[in-house]
């Protein structure tokens, strides 16, 4: 064995054979550069494809970021950011360009389904993971880095984010792949230049900023000081070629920040920093506020299956802390959680930097058999049980949301999760034998969680559906191929995104006159919005004709709608 973890008892039972048995492939496994890596993105890959192409556009921001993007394409103009006729002024170039290379490189044009625009979070998150192995493997032990790799590849959040079309994967991937280059530049005893890792490092972080402006350089910066202060001195700093990097960073971002602060006359900075990033800083934003200590209270939800081991370890984790690898995670975790827990504003992919850092430090208390999993308190129970308890909450939520929505009940979807709690409860088994085993074997608790979940549940909950089903019906109403659409009273992103960049988002009375101004037009009209559309429809001497109706839920604002389609008498014979 490679590291310290007590070895399973050797008696004949089932569950001692398949301790043994995980623990001998996973020992194979990190062996290997390329095993490990491939077992990682094999994994992720599996983690992550479930519905990546049947999930809807998940409203608002993943499809304001891909209207973006299509409309970009639409339009070939490759600077400026817009959605419909607004400037979105909110984040940097560097994901919608990553999202055109998709559509481009897919073939798929302007019209590209929503789950193309999905492929670089896709693709970034198995890198992130990957990257994750790279970081951990810096500080010598194997396994330990295979291990950090897969609690990536399995944790919840990150499977979110994996199948959004958001910055906040390639993010991940900028950032861990600095921290790698960062981390082999703490740990060396010469402090010689190394133009490689110097050029990781500042490539990184050029793109971080491409990404998301100065939070991939703010999440570096923490470990960076944090060091220094402690070794007393910035000297070791000289291996990643500081006045050079600095340059070269420049050269990365400055082409498009000084092209979009001509094109928008400034308008792309007061935006960006003075109103998205300085006021989300000092005041709630769009009703994402949470008092501190938030991120840690939903710790263990956003971190499953991972914070299970995490907090089982975390005392032997803590008197551990001058270790190479716990000190350089503390001194970066530590004051970006403070930071981000002092915001006002939360969202729980604010900390999706700190997880590979998290992911390293618990896969070391795994591989060192640290963990105490002997423990008879209550939490440590839970902790075991933790994966298999999220399933069956997920097959309960599932269950609770088609009764309250109206709509079909999930049965394979519910199955498939009964079936991750049944291998969540052998990781349990496994927790007081081998928290090697115990944590692979969560980790496919969480893969068959996520096909119940995101792959059947999910996508097949058609009342979450507005905006598909609208435009369908829609389309299934006019008289001609390409209707013009609008709607009154309901105006998610995913609407334009689904129905194309012309729809015109307006209130009832402006409905009544948008069908009036041209043959084969659309409107559709939310309940509330109908007094207005029907009194200006008079005035106008409109007869408009209720083609159907529409009911469902808008997962954004929480509530349920009913939109009325209406087309004048001409628009179908």
């Amino acid at each position: 064995m490679s590291s310290t973890e007590t070895p399973v008892q050797s008696d004949g039972s089932g569950i001692a054979r398949l301790s043994r048995a995980i623990e001998a492939l996973v020992d194979r496994i990190a062996t290997s550069t390329v095993a490990s890596l491939l077992a990682i993105a094999i994994v992720a890959f599996l983690a992550f494809i479930p519905g990546l192409t049947t999930l809807p556009p998940i409203d608002r921001d993943e499809p304001r970021f891909a209207q973006a993007t299509h409309q970009m394409i639409e339009t070939g103009n490759y600077l400026d950011i817009r959605f419909q006729d607004e400037a979105r002024y909110k984040k940097p170039i560097g994901i919608y360009w990553l999202q055109s290379a998709a559509v481009w490189l897919t073939g798929t044009g302007p019209d590209a389904p929503i789950y193309i625009y999905r492929l670089p979070s896709f693709l970034g998150a198995i890198a992130a993971a990957m990257l994750t192995w790279w970081l951990a493997i810096a500080f010598g032990r194997p396994r330990a880095a295979l291990l950090a790799g897969m609690l990536v590849a399995t944790t919840i959040l990150v499977g979110v984010e994996a199948r959004l079309a958001k910055t906040d994967m390639m993010l991940l991937l900028t950032i861990t792949a600095a921290h790698g280059a960062l981390a082999r530049a703490y740990l060396s005893v010469d402090n010689k230049r190394s133009l490689k890792l110097a050029a990781i490092f500042w490539t990184a972080l050029g793109a971080s900023i491409l990404l998301k402006g100065p939070v991939g350089v703010g999440a570096i910066a923490c470990p960076v000081i944090v060091l220094s202060l402690v070794s007393g001195s910035f000297g070791w700093l000289r291996r990643l070629a500081p006045l050079p990097g600095l340059i070269w960073m420049a050269l990365v971002v400055a082409p498009w920040f000084i092209g979009i602060g001509l094109a928008s006359r400034g308008a792309f900075y007061q935006e960006a920093l003075g109103k998205d990033l300085f006021q989300k800083v000092v005041s709630v934003q769009e009703s994402h506020g949470a008092p501190p200590g938030a991120y840690a209270l939903i710790f263990v939800f956003t971190f499953w299956p991972l914070a299970a081991y995490f907090l089982a370890g975390l005392s032997s984790i803590l008197d551990r802390l001058r270790q190479p690898s716990i000190l350089y995670a503390a001194s970066a975790v530590s004051p970006y959680w403070i930071i981000v827990e002092a915001v006002p504003t939360k969202l729980p992919h604010y900390i999706l930097p700190l997880f590979p850092l998290i992911a390293m430090v618990t896969a070391d208390a795994i591989d060192r058999g640290v963990i105490n999993k002997a423990s008879t308190h209550w939490f440590m129970r839970f902790l075991a049980l933790a994966p298999a308890l999220l399933p069956v909450a997920l097959g309960v939520a599932g269950i609770a949301i088609a009764l309250l929505l109206g709509d079909q009940m999930p049965v394979l979807g519910t199955l498939i999760l009964i079936a991750a709690a049944g291998v969540g409860l052998v990781s349990a088994k496994l927790f007081t034998r081998s928290t090697i085993a115990s944590a692979v074997v969560a980790g496919l608790a969480a893969i068959v969680a996520y096909w119940g979940a995101f792959g059947v549940v999910l996508p097949g909950l058609q009342q979450t559906r507005l905006s598909e089903r609208l435009v369908a019906a829609g389309h299934a109403a006019a008289s001609c191929p390409t209707p013009a659409l609008a709607s009154a009273g309901f105006e998610e992103p995913s609407l334009v995104f689904v129905a194309g960049t012309a729809i015109q988002l307006i209130d009832g009375e402006r409905a009544a006159t948008f069908l009036s101004e041209g043959p084969c037009r659309v409107a559709f009209v939310e309940r509330r919005q109908l007094s207005m559309f029907n009194g200006r429809a008079d005035d106008l001497g409109l007869a408009p004709q209720e083609r159907a109706v529409i009911e469902g839920y808008n997962i954004n604002g929480g509530r349920r709608l009913e939109m009325h389609v209406f087309t004048l008498p001409e628009a179908k014979p």
